[in-house]
C-alpha cells in the first residue's frame, strides 16, 4: 500500500503494484495537510528555504556524525518545555501570553512533510493532524531530531512568543546538558537596523541576522575556557561576518575539511581585527594582511609587542598548511587534531583581543 491510502493491484501490462485509486485520495490528502482556515503567510513561506538548511542538510557528513542517540528523557524534557515556551509560560522575555503551542505543531509537521516527503509521519496519522508530529519527534533519528531543535527557534510562532534573547537557547542547552550529550545550539545575532518602509519607516528596530544552530562538541572543540566564551562574543551584531566565518570553521572541523577549517579560522581572526580597527578608529585597509593588522592592534594597545609574533601564529597555520595556497606536487593533510589547536587558539585571541580593546 502507498501511505496506506488503497490496496495494490498489479498493473496488467507490465505485473507491477498500483494503487488504483492515488490519483485522487492521496492527492486529496496532501492537499488537506492543513485544516480549513489555516492559512501560510508571507513570513512563513518566506522561510520556505530554511527546510533544507537544517543540522542534517548542511553536509553530507552530519547524519553520520551525529551518533549519539537522544534518549527519550532528553525528548521529553524538550516537549514538556516546548510546550510552556509556545504557551507563553516561559520566565524569560515573553512578548504575550497567548497560547501559540498548536500553531508551532502546525509548522513542525509541515515541515516534516517537506522533508521526508511522506503525506503520512506515522502508521496512526491521517494526512492531516499536526499532533502526530509529536509522536514522529519522540522516534526519530537523531540527525532529525538535531533539525526539530532549530526548528524551535526559527518560525513565524516563535516570535509571538519570545524575542530570540539568550536565556531560551541557554535554557535549551541546559536540557541537553542533563543527559550529557555532545550538542549546543549557537545564540541568535540580533542587529538593530532602520526600518525603510511602512507606518514606522525611520524608526529602528530588531532584526534576526542568524538563528540558533546546532553544534557538535566534539572532544576539546567547545571547552567552556575558549570556544564557548567566543561564540558568546560573536552574537554582537558587529561581528557577523567573524562569527559566520568561525561557525564555518567548526563545521569544516565537524567534517573533517582540516585545511579549509585553519583557512575560516583566520578569516575570522582577520574579520576580528577589521572590526576592531574599524571601531577604534584606526587607520587601516580592507587589503591588509593579518601581520598588518595585527602590529596596528598591538601598538594602539597596551600589548607588548612579543603578541605580534604570539598571534600572527593563526595565520602562519594557515599560510602553511591549508588549502589556501597551491599545494604545488606536495598535498597537504593536516591531522584533526591540528584543526583543534587552530580553533581554541582563535578563539583565545579573539576573546583577549575583545577585552583588550574593549569591543
Amino acid at each position: 500500500m502507498l501511505y496506506g491510502l488503497a490496496p495494490e493491484v498489479p498493473n496488467c501490462k507490465t505485473g507491477a503494484p498500483r494503487d488504483k485509486r492515488f490519483g485522487y485520495r492521496s492527492l486529496r490528502r496532501l492537499l488537506n495537510v492543513f485544516p480549513r482556515g489555516v492559512k501560510l503567510n508571507a513570513t512563513t513561506m518566506g522561510a520556505f528555504q530554511n527546510l533544507f538548511t537544517s543540522f542534517s542538510r548542511r553536509t553530507a557528513e552530519a547524519t553520520k556524525k551525529a551518533a549519539a542517540d537522544i534518549p527519550v528523557t532528553t525528548r521529553t524534557r524538550i516537549m514538556r518545555w516546548c510546550g510552556e515556551l509556545y504557551r507563553g509560560d516561559r520566565p524569560s522575555n515573553i512578548v504575550g501570553k497567548g497560547d501559540y503551542n498548536g500553531d508551532f505543531w502546525q509548522e513542525i509537521y509541515r515541515r516534516l512533510q517537506y522533508r521526508t516527503g511522506k503525506v503520512l509521519l506515522t502508521p496512526t496519522d491521517n494526512g492531516h493532524e499536526p499532533r502526530e508530529a509529536v509522536n514522529y519527534i519522540m522516534s526519530c533519528s537523531t540527525a532529525e531530531f538535531l533539525d526539530f531543535l532549530e526548528d524551535i527557534f526559527n518560525n513565524e510562532p516563535f516570535r509571538h512568543v519570545n524575542t530570540g534573547d539568550k536565556n531560551i537557547v541557554n535554557e535549551l542547552n541546559t536540557i541537553l546538558l542533563q543527559d550529557r550529550l555532545p550538542y549546543a545550539l549557537t545564540h541568535f545575532v540580533i542587529e538593530e537596523v532602520k526600518i525603510e518602509s511602512g507606518t514606522v519607516k525611520g524608526h529602528t528596530g530588531m532584526e534576526v541576522r542568524s538563528y540558533p544552530k546546532v553544534i557538535l562538541k566534539e572532544s576539546e572543540i567547545l571547552q567552556q575556557d575558549a570556544i564557548a566564551p567566543t561564540l558568546e562574543l560573536l552574537t554582537q551584531p558587529h561581528f557577523r561576518s567573524a562569527n559566520a566565518e568561525f561557525l564555518a570553521a567548526i563545521e569544516d572541523y565537524r567534517k573533517g575539511d582540516i585545511g579549509d577549517c585553519l583557512v575560516k579560522c583566520a578569516s575570522s581572526f582577520e574579520s576580528v581585527l577589521k572590526v576592531i580597527c574599524e571601531r577604534k578608529k584606526w587607520p587601516y585597509k580592507q587589503t591588509d594582511t593579518a601581520s598588518a593588522l595585527i602590529r596596528m592592534v598591538v601598538t594602539k594597545t597596551s600589548l607588548d609587542n612579543y603578541f605580534e609574533q604570539l598571534l600572527i601564529g593563526i595565520a602562519t597555520m594557515r599560510n602553511r598548511m591549508s588549502t589556501a595556497h597551491g599545494a604545488g606536487v606536495t598535498v597537504k593533510q593536516p591531522p584533526p587534531h591540528m584543526a583543534q589547536y587552530a580553533l581554541n587558539m582563535t578563539a583565545s585571541a579573539i576573546v583577549m583581543l575583545a577585552q583588550e580593546t574593549g569591543v
